[in-house]
């Protein structure tokens, strides 16, 4: 929002209507936003007429008009109002915070405070009315929905779990996709988890390379900016304080079905386990099953408490904005505490000089986990429905170890009940600054920033737990500590002038970056005594220990120029120099730059309707950098003696770049749309690879420069006040887009990621799941044929379209065949790709008089998932024939998971691959705000009933298709490479109510 200096504007002649003369009437009254803060410059235009007045610094305003005059009330940022008057009277307009708007200042990634109608190139903001619909548990979900080209994912359910952010695709083969952070000015990397949503203000997403230039290497990725809420915003001398609080409950959506029959005897009902029944079909009803999902599962509590105060002193020299935020979430585990959350936070703004101000922004949060449940859910999935997860032992102990009797596995609520797994983290971000105006045309500045994190975990399988054959465990511990600093040290310089019809800026900045990690860990077994209260490494008999110290440093110069010709014509340009001891010590200083244009039409052609119409054009480039041991030989230590080398050094190593060109548009029209589109085309170039390299070398990888990564974006939104009514008000935003990605160079032999079925090779799409593929025509097994037969001979296509061997058809071997190459191997075959067609996302909120309804829809179209834990589960649906008539029938050993060539569950195959099409209802909420007449003290309360992820129609067998993952710790990135597996913390429905007190 941009401020406006209050100035009066005279009332004009009255107006009168043809044949009459009507007598004026006084209009007066004040203008104020939906939380009683006053708004100075608001215009009050008669309509048809252009007359009108503009409120004073106290929002107060008084204007004469003619009897059955329309006044249009419009602000920037607010949703314009229109009143008829019959008389005179005292108006007290509030005017709500408008979604749909091109003149939100944008401040991340320019060189000072710009207009969306002077950018050369796409940066969303999301405001703080928008995230207070529904508010998010944490800052990186509160984007999900909400901006297009931004892929948000959790790929755990847990509680306090961090949130994957995608912008624009991927960027890195190897590594993850998740944006630079800035928190207040705080560059960062640690996540989002612990922000408060509440805090918010607004958050600027920067998804270009363009956008992200200014921060060079760290930012290919894009940057996610949020600034918090300031005491500033509440008028001179005055206090406003927030309290909101929320209770609600988590439970599971969709359950994936389960087999209620086995392939064991079942006689005299009872099941005979040791015994399978001689034709091989799961077609044998249990006696007797149970709900392990209800038995596991627990729809656990989510409950917040925040308290936020701002106020400005009586001369607005001093401003403040400080809150509390408990927030404690249960997660839907039996036992499973979830986490614990305390956030505090303090900004402040001081005038010291009337051209020299002092801001800090400081954050603490203390988390305490309970993740015990992570272990728990593979065992959980591979139960057989006759167990009974809720039996006692024998003992009367509770959970009966050795429930399971398919396979030998411990009961998972005796894992739980009988372990520890809990870690705890502190965290600190400050930032301090300095401004000095010396002119009006010159700017000083300066800041430090730091984050700083501390935390440690303990595991703990206590000696004397019993294993599936009752026997007891020796007992295994272990603890880790983790220490992170990361500091930013900027000083910038900036000229702003205007000379005739041409504006101009210049700012040069010098960035200093350093970060330090330490970690240290131990763990033994064969603990010397029993019990849940062990705490030390040391009574362990066998122990182990490792620690690491990681330091980064980087130096980083930038200057940056616009141009601004009689506000329709505007060039921006950007150059960055970056030195970060991650590059190789040979090519040290890398160049990061963007150019960028607009021109907005309306200046120059008036069209009716259209308010504004911008278009613009972009290329910039932004990079990643290499992890930390990349430029190293690095050997492995064995018995504390360095052994073989493990990667060869390079001293060329460079950071990877990202070349984007952006064209796009802005326009606003009819007072009420705003429409953007973008397509961009960015060459992912230099890309950090572990590759081989020739055994002479004395290694066998080397981290080097060898690819590049082609990704085509169409993105487009469509925002809307469709109705604009005193006692009614519809707002509406749709976001819409389509992303492309293709390895167009590879200067590496083609390979496997490690860990996956993913392919990387030059020529083929990101993102390409490459599977053993079952044969569906008799085409593709022509060359598994002998001599002198034919294919019909030998093969043929069953009832389920898989191709057999004819001679099996209905016996208790049938089984489907896999593709072979000549050479009679299985071959891996590119199946469907990770990547969806497009992605859709409609939010509307309806307003009458006080009472509001907000939806947030999201829909994706097509894109596919692996479910790997379909296998793993001990008889899913899949196995189950009861009730199939005979020839439908089929036996374990046509759906055998056992091993990698046979069955439909085996391993890697299509089969396994579904359709990852989703419509969900994400958010809504139903709210309803009032002021008690008797309660004066009291400026607003607002009830809230809200839902969150509350309905997904799917195909997708899975519990989501949004909450699957991959295996970080191979440096696989979970949005792009993504799979279901059986230990997956699945994602979970919250349903809440909150009441909100504005004092």
């Amino acid at each position: 929002m941009i401020p406006l200096i209050a100035v009066g504007l005279p009332a004009g002649p009255s107006v009168a209507k043809a044949g009459a003369v009507q007598p004026a009437i006084v209009i007066s009254g004040s203008v104020t936003d939906n939380s009683g803060t006053p708004l100075a410059g608001v215009s009050i235009t008669v309509k048809g007429t252009g007359t009108g007045t503009k409120t004073a610094d106290d929002g107060r305003f008084s204007v004469s008009v003619d009897r059955g005059a329309t006044l249009v009330v419009t602000y920037v940022g607010f949703v314009t109002q229109e009143i008829t008057v019959n008389e005179s009277r005292e108006l007290d307009i509030v005017l709500q915070e408008s979604d749909v708007s091109l003149d939100e200042v944008i401040v991340t990634g320019v060189a000072a405070g710009t207009p969306k109608t002077k950018l050369g190139f796409s940066i969303e903001k999301v405001s703080s009315e928008r995230l207070s619909k529904v508010p998010a548990v944490d800052a990186a979900t509160a984007l999900q929905g909400k901006v297009a080209g931004v892929r948000v994912t959790r790929s755990s359910g847990a509680p306090g779990s961090e949130v994957d952010v995608q912008l624009r695709g991927v960027k890195m083969i190897f590594g993850s996709s998740n944006p630079l952070y800035i928190i207040d000015g705080v560059l960062t990397e640690n996540g989002l988890a612990d922000i408060n949503a509440e805090d918010i203000e607004s958050i600027e997403v920067l998804k270009g390379a363009a956008a992200s230039s200014l921060y060079g290497s760290r930012a290919a990725n894009g940057v996610v900016s949020i600034m918090t809420k300031r005491g500033s915003s509440v008028g001179a001398g005055k206090v406003q304080l927030d309290f909101r609080t929320e209770y609600g409950k988590n439970g599971l959506g969709f359950v994936p079905a389960r087999s209620s029959a086995t392939n064991r005897l079942v006689e005299n009902g009872t099941v005979n386990y040791g015994v399978t029944d001689p034709d091989r079909v799961y077609d044998n009803s249990y006696p007797k099953t149970f709900d392990h999902i209800d038995q596991f599962f627990n729809p656990g509590s989510y409950v917040t408490n925040h308290l936020g105060i701002r106020g400005t002193s009586p001369n607005s020299k001093m401003s403040v904005y400080t809150s509390l935020q408990l927030t404690k979430e249960e997660g839907v585990v039996k036992m499973v505490k979830g986490i614990e959350r305390t956030n505090v936070r303090l900004n402040l703004d001081y005038r010291i000089l009337d051209n020299l101000t002092f801001t800090t922004s400081n954050l603490y949060t203390h988390t305490n986990a309970d993740n015990r449940a992570g272990g728990a859910f593979g065992a959980l999935f591979r139960s057989d429905p006759g167990a009974d997860l809720l039996a006692p032992n024998a003992d009367g102990s509770p959970y009966l170890v050795n429930a399971n009797r398919i396979e030998n596995i411990v009961n998972p609520l005796y894992s739980i009940t009988n372990s520890k797994n809990e870690s705890t983290l502190e965290k600190l971000l400050s930032n301090f600054a300095l401004k000095y105006d010396p002119t009006d045309y010159l700017t000083f500045s300066t800041s430090f920033g730091t984050t700083r994190s501390v935390g440690e975990n303990l595991f703990l399988t206590p000696k004397g737990r019993l294993r599936y054959d009752l026997t007891p465990e020796v007992g295994y511990i272990s603890r880790g500590m983790w220490r992170n600093n990361e500091k930013v040290f900027s000083a910038d310089a900036m000229f702003r002038k205007k000379f005739g019809d041409f504006a101009t800026t210049f700012k040069v900045q010098y960035l200093y970056e350093s970060s330090s990690s330490s970690s240290l860990n131990g763990g033994g077994g064969d603990l010397g005594i029993g019990g849940m209260n062990i705490t030390s490494v040391n009574l362990s008999a066998n122990q182990n220990a490792s620690s690491a110290v990681l330091t980064t440093v980087a130096n980083n110069v930038a200057g940056m120029f616009v141009l601004d010709y009689k506000d329709k014509y505007i060039l921006d340009a950007l150059v960055r120099r970056d030195a970060s001891s991650l590059f190789g010590s040979d090519v040290r200083w890398q160049t990061f730059y963007r150019v960028a244009g607009a021109w907005r039409i309306t200046e120059d052609v008036k069209i009716g309707g259209i308010n504004e119409w911008k278009l613009r054009a972009s290329y910039g480039v932004a990079g990643l950098r290499p992890p930390f041991e990349a430029q190293y030989e690095v050997f492995a230590l064995q018995n504390g003696v360095p052994g073989n080398m493990e990667t060869l050094g390079n001293n060329l190593l460079k950071p990877s770049f990202s070349k984007e060109t952006e064209v796009g548009t802005d326009l606003q029209f009819l007072n009420r749309f705003y429409f953007s589109a973008n397509y961009s085309i960015a060459n992912n170039t230099d890309q950090i690879l572990k590759v081989p390299v020739t055994p002479l070398s004395g290694a066998a990888f080397q981290w080097q420069n060898a690819g590049t990564i082609q990704t085509r974006v169409f993105e487009a939104s469509l925002n809307a006040n469709l109705i604009n009514k005193t006692d009614w008000g519809w707002d509406a935003g749709l976001t819409f887009d389509k992303i492309k990605q293709r390895i167009t160079k590879l200067d590496a032999t083609p390979y496997m990621l490690d860990g996956t079925r993913f392919r990387i090779e030059e020529g083929v799409d990101f993102g390409v799941l490459y599977l053993d593929r079952f044969a569906r025509s008799l085409d593709e097994v022509a060359n598994q044929v002998t001599a002198g037969r034919t294919v019909d001979e030998l093969f043929a296509v069953n009832n389920q379209g898989f191709v057999v061997r004819r001679s099996e058809i209905g016996t208790i071997n049938e089984t489907p065949v896999k593709i072979k190459d000549d050479n009679g191997n299985i071959v891996a075959l590119p199946s469907k790709s990770m990547v969806p067609n497009f992605n859709l996302n409609f939010n509307t909120t309806i307003r009458f008089k006080k009472l509001s309804l907000y939806t947030l829809w999201s829909y994706q179209d097509g894109g596919a998932l692996y479910n790997h834990a379909v296998r793993y589960t001990t008889e899913p649906k899949l196995f189950d024939q009861s009730g199939k008539s005979w020839n439908e029938v089929k036996s374990a050993a046509y759906y055998s998971n056992g091993g990698q060539q046979i069955g439909l569950l085996g391993w890697d195959n299509d089969v396994l691959v579904f359709d990852a099409t989703f419509l969900k209802l994400r958010e809504l909420a139903v709210s309803y705000d009032f002021k008690p007449a008797a309660w004066q003290f009291i400026n607003n309360i607002k009830v809230s009933l809200i839902g969150r992820n509350i309905l997904t129609l799917t195909h997708y067998p899975g519990f989501d298709p949004e909450g699957v993952s991959a295996d970080r710790s191979k440096g696989v990135d979970t949005n792009a490479f993504r799979f279901e597996s059986n230990e997956q913390y699945p994602l979970y429905r919250t349903f809440s109510g909150s009441i909100a007190f504005t004092f």
